[in-house]
């Protein structure tokens, strides 16, 4: 007769053996079940991880983990644990325990603690094994009935055959394949081991691969309708899927499509599986918090109402560490619709013309004229019966170079040909700016030119141009960046309902409005715009910044790793081009799509030649105010001296 610590220690030495050699383990020591780790060298093979239930409160005291932080963090997240969820938490997360091996009563304890630990632990695994063993199989009666039993695809149970000697196990699994209505966590028997020889009676996997064939299992989907990403279509006819927040109603059938509902719908079309959503939270992109609850569809998955979410989900790190995130789906840009570039109506639209530089340079050439004029009336007076002072020809330099500038002639006579040869080449000079500036200033007058427009993010800062969105989603990715420019941006940014930002996008064209630029060449538009709102707006030739979308699903989802295998394979064949190009032409407004593509090559505001009104000649009309001014001064200026003089002669 074998003894019971030899039968034991047999049938775990080769399980660990076979299948969980690779990994590290977790291993709950149980007094009920007695077993010799050393059998086979165990040790010298195995990362073993201990933990004695019956010494645990003592061990916190000669561990060289920092347990009290962990406790410190819990206890402020507001997160219920025990001493066993603190071991397994701490094991999960410094060891990266991914086997675990647990016995008779301590099974329902553990199950509850790796839950807890498993969503506790920053770190996660993707290929968790379970190894349940006990010695009655009177303990499988409440597995069946456990979640537990019925979300995870690697457990293996191993109990003595009460019908024979102690020398026999019963190995068996849970189910996990099927649909819900099919108990999913229904025990399936694999084969016998013998304890006396070390063998197996058929040599069946232990952990066979259940996810290759879900056999009809459903996968939630936490969705809400957010186009091209996810699309929902209530009907009757073409249901490819069904709503659970609309179960008992004729909406319960639904048809949906999307870029990246798509990955799931062709992952359950290749590996058998139904897809459910539930719409039922869903309206918005959510959030979770660090207490491991939630809103909306992020807050669904983490409170276990659906197993995934999709529909433009950001690799936000911060949801992250609640939930797991699969491979990258797509590259996503945030970017805006901004107003239009107004027409330039200032009152320096007179300046215009001529660059800053060229005005220098004809003022330049203006100095050289009066002081050459000068010089030549001077010179020719000294040579004349008439000599003048110097303030005399500087008098008739500057008025006559004025009066060449603006086609006026002068009434001063000149009788040298060099001055006479001077005054025509200045004559031609001044023709020909002026033409110059005359033929720009038609130009400008006639064909709109237009303000810098805000479609940068230098821009939209030089504008302070306010801009809004529907939820907050838009800009957690960059709440906290290290950028000056977004950080200045997102003080004009602001969040309005769907039907507030429709009232805006209509009576608000100084506004600006957040969309999605899509990797190949589209957008994501908001209902609120509409064609008619668009007319007024441009896109940004540039993106705020980029994230790429990803897939979150609960901790420890098993069909994670498939998924991630399906987007690869998905990017690698080009579908994720070929059905963002379908999708849009199927589900979204195309001329829409065309009208924003063109506002990015095109102002959108008066183009063409237009009728010029009074503001196009406000730059004009304040040089004339200008000039009446300084002509008045100078009247009062020799009325005043004028006065002044007779007053003195008065005297005298």
């Amino acid at each position: 007769m074998l003894s019971t610590v030899f039968c034991w220690s047999q049938v775990i030495s080769a399980i660990t053996h076979l299948y969980l050699k690779d990994t590290t383990i977790c291993l709950i020591w149980n007094s009920e079940v007695e077993f010799d780790l050393k059998t086979n060298n165990f040790l010298e093979y195995y990362a073993v991880i201990n933990i004695n239930l019956n010494n645990l409160q003592k061990s916190f005291e000669n561990d060289i983990d920092d347990f009290k932080a962990m406790e410190n963090k819990l206890t402020d997240y507001g997160l219920s644990y025990n001493e066993l969820t603190e071991k397994l938490t701490m094991a999960i997360e410094k060891t990266h325990c991914e086997s675990f091996i647990a016995f008779q009563h301590d099974i329902l304890g553990f199950i509850e603690s790796f839950i807890n630990a498993s969503q506790y632990s920053d770190w996660r695994s993707k290929r968790n094994r379970f190894v349940f063993a006990y010695k009655e199989e009177k303990f499988e009666e409440n597995f069946e009935q456990l979640t537990f039993f019925e979300e995870e695809n690697s457990i293996l149970l191993v109990s003595m055959d009460d019908s024979s000697s102690s020398d026999i196990f019963n190995l068996k699994t849970n189910k996990y394949y099927g649909p819900k209505s099919e108990k999913q966590g229904t025990l399936l028997f694999l084969d016998k081991f013998y304890a006396e020889n070390s063998s197996f009676l058929y040599n069946r996997s232990l952990f066979p691969d259940k996810t290759d064939n879900l056999r009809g299992r459903e996968v939630i989907i936490a969705g809400f309708g957010y186009r091209p990403y996810f699309v929902i279509n209530y009907g009757e006819n073409d249901n490819n899927s069904y709503d659970l927040a609309f179960g008992g109603s004729s909406l319960g059938a639904v048809q949906i499509d999307g870029t990246e509902a798509r990955v799931v719908t062709t992952f359950c079309e290749i590996y058998n599986c139904t897809v459910w959503i539930d719409s039922s939270e869903a309206t918005d992109w959510g959030e979770v918090y660090p207490n491991l609850t939630g809103d909306f569809s992020l807050g669904m998955v983490v409170k276990d109402m659906a197993e995934i979410a999709i529909g433009a989900m950001y690799s936000w790190d911060v949801d992250y560490l609640q939930l797991d995130m699969s491979m990258y789906l797509a590259r996503s840009g945030v970017t805006c619709l901004v107003p239009a570039p107004r027409r330039l109506t200032s009152w320096l639209l007179p300046l215009e013309p001529f660059q800053f530089t060229l005005w220098l340079a004809v003022l330049a050439y203006l100095i050289i004229e009066i002081i050459s004029l000068s010089f030549a009336h001077k010179f020719e007076s000294n040579l004349s019966a008439e000599e003048v002072s110097w303030y005399h020809s500087f008098k008739f330099a500057y008025a006559t170079t004025l009066k060449l500038f603006i086609s006026q002639s002068g009434n001063s006579y000149v009788w040298s040909f060099t001055v006479r040869v001077l005054l025509f080449t200045c004559f031609m000079n001044d023709i020909i700016l002026t033409s110059i500036y005359g033929g720009g200033l038609a130009s400008i007058l006639t064909i709109p030119s237009y303000e810098k427009a805000a479609d940068t993010v230098d821009g939209m800062l030089y504008h302070k141009l306010q801009w809004a969105a529907n939820s907050e989603a838009w800009v957690s990715a960059v709440r906290n960046s290290d950028d000056q420019r977004m950080n200045g941006i997102l003080n004009n940014f602001f969040i309005f309902n769907d039907d507030e930002l429709e009232v805006l996008a209509m009576t608000r064209p100084d506004m600006g409005f957040t969309v999605e630029r899509l990797p190949f060449g589209h957008y994501a538009i908001g209902d609120y715009l509409s064609s008619q709102s668009i007319e007024h707006l441009k896109i940004m030739k540039e993106d705020l910044y980029f994230q790429y979308t990803v897939a979150f699903v609960k901790r420890c989802w098993p069909l994670l790793e498939r998924f991630d295998q399906l987007i690869y394979w998905w990017h690698s064949a080009g579908l994720d081009k070929y059905w963002e190009w379908r999708i849009v032409a199927v589900n979204l407004n195309v001329q829409k799509q065309k009208q924003v593509e063109a506002t990015m090559y095109s102002n959108m505001e008066d183009n063409g030649p237009v009728k010029l009104g009074m503001s196009n000649f406000a730059g004009i009309l304040l040089i004339w105010v200008l000039g009446i001014f300084i002509a008045v001064m100078a009247f009062i200026y020799e009325i005043m001296g004028h006065y002044l003089k007779c007053k003195k002669r008065g005297s005298v």
